[in-house]
């Protein structure tokens, strides 16, 4: 399947977290396939991005891999990520958000995420579960209601998502949407803990 011809204008990866239940691993760094999540995950957003970005700690663990990490603009969890990505994205249009903790999220699952884009949010619905960060895209005009729900102070995806047309795709569930807390999910999903 070839790149899509319209691009969005910034791929995020949202790597904040502190991973305590992996005690305090940085899940991206973890490997599958002698891979790195990160690098098998900045490769799927340079198939769809102009650009391709790390939200996290500048001095953190994800530092030096030759992808820019940008500090979260407000303390908001996950969604501070995603208001960040929209601050930082370069033009108007489109951004990509994936966590960092999605080990087998692959080029098919975005690419019919990516196709069925619209409003000004696009997200998959996985085993009755809202899936933000599973390449879910989000239009940089939906940056007013992130800052009304963060001055609210209803930061979660619920409350933002609320105030947008959002577009919500059903898919439910598989590996593709499943997450990396815990050593026995990585032994689940063959991601290594060690070297």
């Amino acid at each position: 399947m070839s790149p899509p011809s319209e691009r969005a204008a910034l791929g995020a990866l949202v790597a904040g977290g502190r991973a305590r239940r992996l005690g305090g691993r940085a899940k991206g760094l973890l490997r599958v396939g002698g891979v790195p999540i990160v690098d098998r995950l900045a490769a799927l957003l340079g198939d769809f991005c102009d650009r391709v970005v790390v939200i996290g700690d500048p001095a953190g663990p994800y530092a030096g891999r030759g992808l820019p990490v940008l500090p979260d603009a407000i303390d908001a969890g996950a969604p501070g990520g995603v208001y960040t990505a929209l601050r930082a994205a370069p033009r108007a249009g489109w951004i990509c958000a994936m966590a960092c903790d999605l080990p087998h999220l692959d080029r098919a699952t975005v690419a019919c995420l990516w196709a069925r884009r619209g409003g000004q949010a696009t997200l998959y619905v996985a085993g009755g579960r809202r899936q933000p960060l599973a390449g879910g895209l989000w239009h940089t005009d939906a940056r007013p209601a992130f800052e009304a729900a963060f001055a609210e102070g209803r930061p979660g995806f619920g409350g933002i998502l609320s105030r947008l047309r959002a577009v919500e795709v059903e898919a439910g569930s598989g590996a593709a949407f499943a997450n990396l807390n815990t050593p026995a999910d990585a032994a689940r999903l063959g991601v290594a803990l060690e070297g």
